[in-house]
């Protein structure tokens, strides 16, 4: 039998492709997966179309995207295209754990215990053969284990009624005083999801891009109507040992330059069952996969320690840049021959820009 540890999306997913062929026992400690909160549901077209396979999508999708507007300190802004959805993770989450019921038994409000390293539920030890983690970054997996607890950051979000400048398109809000990573607007029509990440103080970052942002925060149009909170997980740690592995954020599966983790996760579910039982070719096939995009996400990371300044310079060189066949969730395709041409030309013509990328590679050689 195969115990999945947490009913959101990790072990919803879990639970439906190793339940095609074996016992499945998923766990959920909350009274329904979705609780709380803690997912902005920005997820690209790529990501949109996968998860049709496991539910319909159009029932928990919000609005669609068109690209992203990227603004500087400063206030000055460049527009990127590509589309994405913007979901309602409570309405994916209960559909997927709903799918999950049909291929796994499922229990609720089930709060797992571990002695020592048997699986314990209200007094019961639970004869599991094999173990998935997807528990998140308190993962009791992880305790039991001992496996490595991923670094994290902080997310703080509210809905507020806003004025975007184009409903289509997300906001991102890149400077020292609005984040440590960056902040972001995501419209739903007449309100929009606005947040922070930030490793400390992320209600300070978020009342100073409220307050003080020189484009944010002359277009907030209403008092808090929601707020939340979760971590994002920094890092991939090691994820397997023996007969356990772990899944989703519990093993820091998600974007280095993004905090998102929907798509990852699910690559990492499907080759979770392509190679099962074999546990240590499931974390072979998910690097070869994604490892280099996580490599490529982390240098992209580095953007958001450089000086205000240096953050005007790169909205300012980036006005023009043609941003085609360029994907979220794969940094890799700022490599391909014809987007690396345009990134050379674009720092030749801009030698601030061309400074600042080699610090960025020098900072990541050196580390």
């Amino acid at each position: 039998m195969i115990l999945v540890v947490g009913g959101g999306p990790a072990g919803s997913l879990s639970a439906i492709n190793l339940g095609k062929e074996n016992e499945v026992l998923l766990v959920e400690e909350h009274q329904s997966p979705g609780f709380p909160v803690q997912c902005a549901g920005l997820i690209s077209d790529k990501c949109f179309e996968s998860y049709k396979k496991y539910c319909r999508m159009e029932k928990a999708l919000e609005n669609k995207i068109e690209g992203a507007l990227f603004f500087s300190p400063s206030g000055d802004f460049f527009c990127a295209p590509g589309r994405a959805y913007v979901i309602e993770r409570k309405i994916l989450d209960e559909m997927l754990f709903q799918k999950a019921s049909e291929f796994a038994e499922v229990l609720i409000k089930s709060k797992l215990k571990f002695k020592g390293r048997k699986a314990v539920i209200d007094g019961k030890e639970i004869p599991a053969e094999y173990i998935i983690g997807a528990d998140g970054l308190n993962s009791e997996v992880v305790k039991a284990y001992n496996f490595e607890r991923p670094n994290f950051t902080t997310a703080v979000q509210i809905e507020t009624r806003f004025e975007a400048i184009d409903q289509s398109f997300v906001e991102i809000y890149l400077g020292k005083a609005y984040s440590e990573f960056f902040a972001y607007a995501i419209p739903l029509g007449d309100t929009a999801r606005i947040g922070v990440i930030a490793k400390e103080n992320a209600m300070n970052f978020l009342r100073n891009l409220l307050e003080k942002h020189p484009s944010v925060s002359k277009r907030i149009k209403g008092s808090i109507i929601e707020l939340n909170s979760g971590m994002i997980p920094l890092k991939l740690v090691d994820f397997v040992k023996g007969n356990v592995a772990l899944i989703g954020d519990s093993a820091g599966m998600v974007k280095p330059h993004t905090g998102g983790g929907l798509y990852y996760l699910l690559i990492a579910v499907e080759k979770l069952a392509e190679n099962f039982p074999n546990l240590k070719a499931y974390r072979d096939s998910f690097l070869k996969e994604l490892g280099r995009e996580i490599k490529l996400g982390k240098i992209i990371r580095r953007v958001y320690e450089l000086k205000d300044e240096e953050l005007n310079a790169i909205v300012r060189s980036l006005k023009d840049f043609d941003f085609s066949n360029v994907h979220m969730d794969r940094p890799s395709t700022f490599l391909s021959p014809s987007v690396l041409f345009r990134i050379i030309k674009t720092c030749i013509k801009n030698p601030d820009l061309f400074r600042i990328a080699l610090k960025i590679i020098s900072k990541t050689s050196n580390r």
